[in-house]
């Protein structure tokens, strides 16, 4: 497996073991890495590189932005709930066919 999804993968876990104790300042600072290094990977919206890990990466993502809007939620923030649920939208709108296709 590609070391940057890798290290993404892990920081997720890390995020989400903190969300289960419901450490949110803890989750809001990992989710601000995870979100810088998600910018990496190439084949996220909007350039939908095709490359070697793209269904690893992008299910990825959208998992990480579907947590991010719970964790808005959670914390009542609508401004970020507002942000983060319109970039998910992407991974259901405009990925779709690539993460259910190779999949």
């Amino acid at each position: 497996m590609d070391p940057k999804l890798t290290e993404v993968a892990q920081l997720f876990e890390r995020f989400k073991a903190a969300f289960v104790r419901n450490d949110f300042d803890t989750c809001s600072n990992f989710l601000s890495q995870l979100k810088v290094k998600l910018t990496e990977f190439g084949s996220l919206p909007p350039l939908f590189q095709d490359t070697p890990n793209a269904v690893k990466e992008l299910t990825l993502a959208r998992d990480i932005y579907e947590h991010a809007v719970v964790l808005s939620v959670k914390i009542e923030d609508q401004d970020a709930f507002e942000r983060d649920f319109f970039q998910l939208k992407s991974y259901y709108v405009d990925a779709r066919y690539v993460i259910n296709c190779l999949n």
